[in-house]
């Protein structure tokens, strides 16, 4: 379980990763970046610690919640079982260095509960 959590991990940061510098490329109407490949990065980086600490936490999978980053505000978004995850998810991702702010917007579908 643990080997697929770290496979997990990897394909996670690997994409986020490989994605960062096409998506600061991405322009607005004015032709120019929406955030600097500098700012993108930290972004993608502060969501792959995110995304890693979930992983990490036996009670959450990182197949439920999604996480965003912009300037180092972290929304959370899924849904979970029960609303103790939904708490531990955003408690989680406070705890994570460099989160500023945490958008909790997970939802809780107790029909999830295994």
């Amino acid at each position: 379980m643990n080997f697929q959590k770290l496979l997990a991990a990897a394909a996670i940061g690997s994409t986020v990763a490989f994605s960062s510098i096409t998506m600061a490329a991405s322009t607005t109407t004015t032709n120019e970046p929406k955030q600097s490949v500098g700012e993108y990065t930290s972004d993608a980086v502060l969501t792959t610690k995110v995304k890693a600490a979930i992983v990490a936490e036996k009670d959450l999978s990182a197949l439920d919640v999604a996480v965003e980053t912009t300037e180092g505000v972290v929304q959370l978004t899924g849904t979970v079982a029960t609303a103790a995850q939904a708490d531990l998810a955003a408690r989680v991702t406070r705890d994570v260095n460099g989160v500023k702010q945490v958008k909790n917007l997970i939802k809780v579908d107790a029909t999830k509960a295994k």
